[in-house]
């Protein structure tokens, strides 16, 4: 459900109190197909977490001084220990701030996203 989506996103606030990395936001849309982002605030990086009430997440980073994408995955939430290892994977870019983009076969640039 919608309330369930951002209760993650809440969970994983108080878990990033200290870190470089901070939740600037939480928007919810419930027309159409209903859907919930956090946006996130790294070194040299920003990052974003879509989630719908489908079960679909989209979890991205890019680069601030550039625009590069670092990482993008797409999760079904139905795999709860792939939605947990891939918000890992994401902090891990979020942190990585100049590193070369993620290498993951799943993930695709923003060019070949639908």
């Amino acid at each position: 459900t919608l309330a369930e989506i951002v209760a993650w996103y809440h969970s994983k606030q108080p878990l990033l109190a200290g870190s470089v990395i901070s939740i600037v936001g939480i928007r919810e849309r419930t027309e159409h197909l209903p859907a919930a982002g956090a946006d996130f605030n790294g070194p040299n990086t920003m990052g974003r977490i879509n989630g719908w009430v489908s079960g679909e997440f989209d979890f991205e980073v890019v680069r601030v001084s550039d625009g590069v994408d670092m990482f993008w995955r797409h999760v079904n939430a139905s795999e709860v220990d792939e939605c947990e290892r891939t918000y890992a994977d994401f902090l891990r870019s979020m942190l990585s701030g100049g590193e070369a983009p993620s290498t993951d076969p799943d993930a695709r640039p923003a060019q070949d996203r639908d």
